[in-house]
């Protein structure tokens, strides 16, 4: 039976063990919820990584109010542009600098540039929805593993709207779909996209966790969770789905918070949940459900190589 996180974490505090933890995009949604149940466990560092940086120190503030005095929270906001690989090479070097020697202990990324049925270029061509949600991830989690900025045992988690899905025959020379789509419509688009994400980033996820075992490399679905989502951000065919969804499932972003936070502080999580690197929002394992593309070696390896050339990392 999965643990009950929130109970777990009744006994867990990380006060005093130093603990560096990244949050990308920690003023929206899941990535907020989960920097503020740290800061209540008592880390010692929280760097929040997003675009407002106004709404960004009133976060640093609420972080502080969260934490006790006692425990001598340091936290920043660094603000950074995920939209293009320009940026994203700038807000890894951002976040290595900023995190100094001691390195990251746990790097959350939750940057939701979820699909929405269109594709609209950045200055690299590709769709700015999947840079944000796909490309960015990538990024961030390739260089700051590969240049050294994780410190020993570290975790990587990446919060993502579902695992499993996979698109069949995704082409690495067409990862934004725009010869694929066409003209089709919104809806066979968003389908697509959707397919075409979680297809990416479970990929990525097996090849990080394959690549370099000596960290933990986590996927979490976290279901409905109110506050993370607009109905409105759906193509018209889900909107009442996901509104009445949200409505009679989801959770609260404080109640999600505890299942991540869980497999980052609790020292008993990695005994207790083993090996898997995938699970919802009950902590049920999904490792089994990785599509059929990202369960092929072949396509990840050429995935892999496809996503270092685009940002200017191949050999």
């Amino acid at each position: 039976m999965p643990p009950n996180a929130a109970a777990e974490l009744q006994n867990v505090s990380l006060v005093g063990q130093n603990k560096t933890a990244v949050v990308v995009d920690g003023l929206n949604g899941n990535g907020g919820g989960i920097a503020r149940r740290l800061a209540q466990l008592g880390c010692s560092r929280i760097i929040i990584c997003a675009d407002d940086e106004k709404r960004g120190k009133e976060e640093l503030e609420v972080l502080k109010r969260l934490a006790s005095k006692e425990w001598g929270l340091v936290a920043h906001f660094l603000p950074v542009d995920l939209s293009d690989v320009k940026g994203m090479r700038a807000a890894a070097e951002a976040i290595q600098e900023a995190a100094g020697d001691s390195g990251i202990d746990y790097l959350i990324m939750s940057q939701m540039g979820a699909p929405k049925g269109l594709i609209k270029e950045n200055a690299d061509r590709h769709d700015i929805a999947f840079a944000i949600q796909c490309i960015s991830r990538f990024t961030l989690a390739y260089l700051l593993t590969t240049q050294g900025a994780l410190a020993p045992d570290a975790i990587v988690l990446s919060v993502y709207y579902h695992w499993g899905h996979s698109l069949d025959d995704l082409s690495v020379e067409d990862l934004s779909l725009k010869r694929r789509l066409g003209t089709q419509s919104t809806t066979n688009t968003y389908k697509a996209q959707t397919r075409r994400d979680c297809t990416v980033l479970d990929s990525v996820n097996e090849e990080l966790n394959f690549r370099y075992p000596q960290y933990r490399y986590y996927c979490l679905w976290p279901g409905l969770v109110t506050g993370d989502f607009s109905a409105s951000a759906f193509p018209t065919y889900l909107k009442v789905v996901v509104w009445l969804g949200s409505k009679i499932l989801a959770v609260t972003l404080e109640q999600y918070a505890n299942v991540p936070v869980y497999i980052l502080a609790s020292p008993d999580a990695q005994r207790t949940l083993g090996p898997d690197r995938y699970f919802d929002h009950n902590l049920t394992p999904g490792s089994s459900m990785v599509g059929k593309w990202a369960s092929d070696a072949k396509n990840r390896g050429a995935l892999w190589e496809k996503l270092k050339e685009i940002i200017g990392e191949k050999e």
